[in-house]
């Protein structure tokens, strides 16, 4: 199983909005994922064991250093959406 980390400034309201899409089009995919929500001040180097990361805002240097960061502000605004989706099932299953 794959582990996303959503990551938004409060872990609360904006992931929680981009995490019934990203799961739903996972599951259609046959992708098994687990979803996190995060706050940002929580993601720190030595706490991720994420395979990716969809982010609603910036993240620091040091944590797209170590793993795999999709913008998600597309599943919130629809522009972009489907890529932004693909993006996030090919960084799962190693298809870039």
């Amino acid at each position: 199983m794959k582990t996303v980390y959503l990551v938004c400034a409060t872990g609360i309201a904006t992931s929680s909005m981009i995490r019934v899409k990203i799961q739903d089009f996972l599951e259609s995919r046959g992708i098994d994922v687990e979803l996190i929500n995060f706050r940002v001040a929580e993601l720190t180097p030595d706490r991720i064991k994420a395979d990716v990361i969809v982010a609603t805002l910036s993240i620091p240097p040091e944590v797209s250093e170590k793993v795999t960061v999709i913008n998600g502000l597309s599943l919130l605004t629809g522009a972009g959406e489907e890529e932004t989706l693909e993006a996030i099932a090919a960084a799962l299953t190693d298809k870039k």
